[in-house]
């Protein structure tokens, strides 16, 4: 039986006595490799992106900067991962949803959620893997069509096939909303700041996708099915879990889009 790989990971905590308690307890999962852990700042951008790891415990309060702005920082220079926060503060838990976090932990750790934690992150790897496979083997999504994005670096170039869906989504209740991509293998890509519906509207024109609501255009090769009654909108799996909502117009424009009246 071939075995499984190693799932390469970093640990960042400014506090030397909870990071080896974290190093301690991982110890028990044989599928993790620690292959690097980090006190500062700094040290810990140098290390995510030497090591490109494929899961990252993040602490969210340290000094001079916090985990969310070394994940910012990090994501700019084109390093992805999977990211678990841990912390003592139970106050950042909406903001780390917002970055597609795995998990929020609150110190102290215990055994049960951090076990809960690490199945999680396997099984989102476990079903990214799937469903790349049957693109592979997919006539009607495996035809790659490229899709120009403006984002905060420049132009990037992306299979369409790839985009889960755009959001808009607010870093705080005071920031102004922003748009952004998310990719199936849970990849963020965070767009100019002028971009606005209308523009993303004109940009997928000729792609198959569909708006749901102010702040959602979905990739239509993703979605099960529209619920008139509740207005759910289901995905296909790994992402039928995903929470969404159709708004009455636009559910009411996608009944005259489908004819479907």
């Amino acid at each position: 039986m071939k075995t499984p790989p190693k799932i390469k990971t970093v640990l960042v905590d400014d506090n030397a006595e909870f990071l080896a308690s974290l190093v301690d307890h991982l110890s028990a999962f044989p599928e993790i490799e620690v292959c690097g852990t980090a006190t500062q700042f700094h040290q810990a951008k140098e290390l995510l992106i030497k090591e490109n790891p494929d899961l990252v415990f993040l602490d969210v309060v340290m000094p001079h900067k916090n985990g969310f702005e070394l994940l910012d920082e990090v994501r700019q220079a084109g390093v992805e991962f999977r990211t678990i926060f841990y912390t003592a503060y139970d106050q950042y838990m909406i903001q780390a949803l917002r970055e597609s976090a795995i998990d929020y932990i609150l110190k102290p750790i215990h055994p049960e959620e951090l076990k809960s934690a690490i199945d999680r992150f396997k099984y989102l790897t476990q079903s990214e893997s799937t469903i790349l496979s049957s693109m592979k083997h997919s006539p009607a999504i495996c035809i790659p069509e490229i899709l120009a994005i403006p984002t905060l670096l420049g132009i990037q170039f992306v299979d369409a096939n790839r985009i889960l869906m755009f959001r808009s989504t607010k870093a705080s209740l005071l920031d102004k909303p922003s748009w952004e991509v998310v990719l199936i293998d849970n990849t963020l890509i965070r767009l100019a700041g002028g971009v606005s519906a209308e523009k993303i509207s004109k940009l997928i024109a000729s792609f198959r996708f569909i708006q749901i609501n102010q702040s959602c255009i979905l990739n239509l090769i993703y979605v099960s099915i529209v619920e008139y009654k509740t207005r759910h909108c289901i995905l296909l799996p790994p992402f039928e879990k995903i929470p969404l909502t159709v708004s009455r117009a636009y559910l009411n424009k996608l009944k005259e889009k489908f004819d479907v009246l």
